[in-house]
């Protein structure tokens, strides 16, 4: 399960949950969602960019372990984010957004 892991210093990563506790949660591969302004100007919706975060550590492919007293909230992301992860790390397969009935 992908989610969005926002930590209490304003950080905050997406990364495949592997296990979640009362005290923590593991995740693998996770990447720091970064927004970058706009190069057509600031009235412009600002751009996401994926950082990887701990990527030279061991755990980075298995499990990084975080513990919950330094994690503001965990939020599923929106699926259009959710699909750009998964084409970068995941499966490579992409969840269709549902088309509103008319």
């Amino acid at each position: 399960m992908i989610k969005l892991i926002t930590f209490k210093t304003n950080q905050t990563i997406l990364a495949e949950v592997v296990r979640e506790s009362q005290s923590g949660i593991m995740v693998k591969t996770p990447v720091q969602v970064v927004s970058m302004p706009n190069q057509n100007g600031p009235m412009e919706a600002s751009q996401l960019a994926f950082m990887p975060f701990l990527e030279y550590s061991e755990e980075f492919k298995t499990g990084i372990q975080f513990n919950l007293d330094d994690v503001l909230t965990i939020n599923t992301p929106v699926r259009e984010l959710e699909n750009q992860y998964n084409q970068i790390f995941g499966s490579g397969i992409q969840i269709a957004s549902s088309i509103p009935k008319m």
